[in-house]
């Protein structure tokens, strides 16, 4: 697995990286097995949140037991804040207070010194930019933090985030955001990210699944769409006309070139510009091998073509 720099920083991550929203296993010797294929094939990005999980640090533990025999050179560790994980006032937001909490706790979760990548998870409307700039700016002369990002936020606020932190010598290096062929950022988003070299990290490169073409014919019963306490995403996704149209062009494409599915789509993604690599969830290290059987090189006109239905989707 080939490694691309994130952004305009000299940090590396993997084109894959291993993401622990949803499919990250409860089972520890399935994430063992799942994280030890992931390092062997030179997938070293892993990327959590303080929300993820059953319960607010779930996953954040559960990958801290993965990791902590692993030399913590030979991986990129992201994790996230700003989502509500308990029930103060306090508890969620890009507060100083909540920030330097919630990092701590991630750090003791985590079972590390410091997190490569810290997001801002969402936009924080309550409180301002250079509040969290300096609670950033604070962490990563700590050293609890080596760089910043931030997730789904409006182009003018990621352009106002980027100057505070020139003033503050943080680097945002990186914006984790949803982006697949169905799925596209503002073209407004996409400009200022380049403009202040911030990396791409797009999640959902299946769109939920559509992509991988397992819901053309509806909700099969193994799905995760089939399952009622997960499935309100997908389902909403199943319900947009043009989404299903796109998604029955992109099989079209795929099945007239002799392409996989699932190839197809990441392969599209990683040909973006300034995308650094994506993060997505596997529920086992047999959906990792099977991603890593194909080949993700595209013919400029298959390219092409998906350009066409990613630009016409609105």
């Amino acid at each position: 697995m080939d490694a691309r720099r994130l952004g305009h920083s000299g940090l590396k991550i993997s084109q894959i990286g291993i993401g622990t929203w949803i499919n990250f296993s409860s089972v520890e010797e399935n994430h063992r097995s799942l994280i030890a294929s992931a390092m062997k094939e030179n997938i070293f990005h892993f990327d959590t949140a303080d929300l993820y999980g059953a319960m607010p640090g779930w996953s954040e533990e559960l990958l801290g037991k993965t990791l902590k025999d692993i030399r913590r050179s030979s991986y990129v560790l992201a994790t996230k804040v700003c989502t509500k994980v308990g029930e103060m006032p306090n508890d969620k937001g890009l507060s100083r207070k909540h920030i330097m909490e919630s990092c701590d706790r991630s750090l003791r979760r985590l079972q590390t010194d410091y997190i490569d990548i810290y997001y801002c998870h969402r936009f924080d409307p309550e409180t301002s930019l250079h509040e969290t700039m300096d609670a950033f700016s604070t962490l990563k002369k700590q050293g609890k933090i080596l760089y910043a990002g931030i997730s789904m936020w409006k182009a003018d606020q990621i352009k106002e985030f980027c100057e505070l932190a020139k003033e503050y010598k943080v680097q945002v290096i990186a914006n984790q955001l949803l982006y697949n062929v169905l799925q596209r950022p503002s073209k407004e988003v996409l400009e200022v990210c380049e403009q202040y070299g911030v990396g791409l990290v797009p999640y959902s490169p299946l769109a939920q699944g559509l992509l991988s073409g397992k819901y053309m014919n509806g909700l099969p019963e193994s799905s995760r769409g089939a399952k009622p306490y997960r499935n309100k995403w997908i389902l909403k996704l199943l319900e947009d006309d043009q989404l299903k149209v796109g998604m029955q062009q992109f099989h079209k494409i795929c099945n007239e070139a002799n392409i996989p599915l699932i190839a197809a789509a990441y392969g599209w993604l990683l040909s973006q510009p300034n995308v650094s690599g994506t993060v997505s969830g596997f529920s086992s290290k047999e959906q990792l091998d099977e991603l890593l059987s194909y080949s993700f090189e595209l013919s400029e006109n298959v390219i092409h073509e998906l350009n066409e239905i990613s630009y016409q989707i609105k």
